[in-house]
């Protein structure tokens, strides 16, 4: 019994290690994709997308 709670143990390590690495990974791909660049294009994008559909 004392050995299956090591195990049960050690794979929620390995699983809470995988997931802390796949954050960081996620926004470096991001940023070196060029995600944060320019956010605040796409809200303006859209009000002049409505106010040409108004016309």
């Amino acid at each position: 019994m004392m050995g299956e709670m090591s195990v049960d143990y050690q794979i929620i390590l390995v699983a809470s290690a995988i997931i802390l690495l796949i954050y960081p990974a996620m926004l470096l791909w991001g940023y070196l994709k060029g995600q944060y660049e320019d956010i605040e294009e796409a809200k303006y994008r859209i009000i002049e997308m409505e106010e040409q559909d108004a016309d």
